[in-house]
C-alpha cells in the first residue's frame, strides 16, 4: 500500500521522502524519484530525523497478518508505532498527518449490507490483527487531539494489486483460489479495491479530508462466489466448482497450517481467517466519492493484481500452466508498465 501512496503523490508532483529500515525490501519502489531515509516506527529518534522538514506525514506501516506475528508484535507496531509517529509529527510541526487504519475497525454484517464510517464493531473477541487496528484507530484520534495535530484516518477495504514484496492476505485471496484444484468458494463477501485507487484515496484525504474524520477507501461489494467467478473468467479457468461451509473452511485451514509448518512457509489461509467465513465485509466510500474519488471496477482491480501475480512465485507452476489469461489482464500489465515508466522519468 505504501508504494501506491508514493506513486499517487509523485503523479501529482509532490516531493516524497520514504522511511525504510535496513531490512526493507525496496523492490516495490525501485527506480522511483524519491528520497529514502532510515526510520523505524518503533524508534522515535529515527522518526524525528525522517520527518524533519516534511509538511505532510503518511503513516502506513503495519503488520497485516493472520500468521507469523504474535499479538504483542501486532500491538507494538500498530499502537506504539503510531504513537511514536504522532509525537514526531508534532515535533516537526507537520500541517497534516494521514494514518492508514482499516475498514475492519468498522465491523462486519451478517447480511449483505454495506457499512459506513459511523458503523461500530461488535463487542466480541476479534482476530489479533483486527484488535491491533482498532486500538491504533482509537489512539490516533485521542493522541492527535492531545497534541493538537491535524489528522485524518483512511480505512481501506480489501486491497489488491501489484508491487507487494511479500504476499499479503489480500492478494492471497487470488492466489489461494488459483492454486486450489477444487476451485472452492464460500459464503459471505467483501469489498475489493485496486491498490492504485487506495493510493489516490490517501492523497485525496490529505487534500480535502476533515481533521478527525475517518474515510473508507473501497471499491465494489461482491459475494465470494462473484469474486471467484471473476478470477476464473480473467484466467480462462472453470469454477468455482464447490461451496464450502464454515466448518469445512476451518478444517481446510487447519490442514493448510500444518502443511505450511512442515514446508517451512506461511500458510495461504488460516483458522483465524476461516472464522470470518460467512460474514459480509461490505462498505460504502460515499464520503471520499463526494470529494472526488473515482475507483475502477472489482474486475479491473483483480485484472491489475493478476497481471503482476501470475508472473510471480506466488502462483504455482502447475496452476500457471492451466491459465489462459483474458485480454483485460494483458491490457492491465501494459498500462502498469507504461505508468511506472512515466513516474521514473518524472524524476
Amino acid at each position: 500500500m505504501g508504494s501506491h501512496i508514493v506513486r499517487a503523490l509523485l503523479a501529482e508532483g509532490y516531493r516524497v521522502r520514504v522511511g525504510i529500515r535496513p531490512s526493507s525490501d525496496l523492490s516495490a519502489i525501485a527506480g522511483l524519484p524519491i528520497e529514502t531515509i532510515l526510520a523505524d516506527v518503533l524508534d522515535r529518534k529515527t522518526l524525528r530525523n525522517a520527518v524533519a522538514g516534511c509538511d505532510v506525514i503518511f503513516h502506513a506501516a503495519a503488520n497485516f497478518s493472520y500468521w507469523g506475528h504474535s499479538p504483542q508484535e501486532l500491538e507494538a507496531t500498530a499502537v506504539k508505532g503510531t504513537a511514536n509517529v504522532l509525537y514526531a509529527a508534532a515535533e516537526a510541526r507537520a500541517s497534516r498527518v494521514v494514518v492508514t487504519s482499516s475498514a475492519v475497525v468498522l465491523g462486519y454484517s451478517d447480511a449483505p449490507i454495506a457499512r459506513d464510517e459511523q458503523s461500530k464493531l461488535k463487542v466480541e473477541r476479534q482476530a489479533p490483527y483486527v484488535t491491533s487496528k482498532v486500538r491504533q484507530d482509537q489512539l490516533a484520534l485521542q493522541q492527535s487531539r492531545e497534541l493538537g495535530l491535524d489528522l485524518v484516518l483512511t480505512c481501506p477495504t480489501i486491497v489488491v494489486g501489484p508491487f507487494a514484496p511479500a504476499l499479503g492476505p489480500s492478494n492471497a485471496i487470488i492466489t489461494s483460489y488459483l492454486n486450489d484444484p477444487l476451485r472452492v468458494t464460500f459464503p459471505g463477501g467483501c469489498n475489493i479495491v485496486a491498490a492504485a485507487d487506495v493510493g489516490a484515496g490517501h492523497v485525496l484525504a490529505m487534500k480535502a479530508g476533515v481533521a478527525g474524520e475517518r474515510y473508507i477507501i473501497g471499491g465494489e461489494n461482491l459475494e465470494w462466489r462473484e469474486i471467484h467467478s471473476i478470477i476464473s473468467e480473467l484466467c480462462g479457468t472453470s469454477g468455482p466448482l464447490f461451496t464450502a461451509n464454515h466448518s469445512a473452511c476451518y478444517l481446510a485451514a487447519a490442514f493448510e497450517e500444518l502443511r505450511a509448518q512442515l514446508a517451512n512457509r506461511p500458510p495461504s489461509t488460516t483458522r483465524t481467517q476461516a472464522t470470518m467465513v460467512g460474514r459480509y465485509y461490505w462498505y460504502e466510500s460515499r464520503k471520499l466519492v463526494d470529494l472526488g474519488l473515482e475507483t475502477v471496477s472489482a474486475k479491473d482491480a483483480l485484472a491489475g493484481a493478476l497481471s503482476w501475480l501470475v508472473a510471480s512465485v506466488h502462483v504455482s507452476r502447475e496452476a500457471r500452466a492451466r491459465l489462459r489469461l483474458n485480454g483485460r489482464v494483458w491490457a492491465a500489465r501494459r498500462t502498469l508498465d507504461s505508468y511506472d515508466m512515466e513516474l521514473r522519468k518524472s524524476g
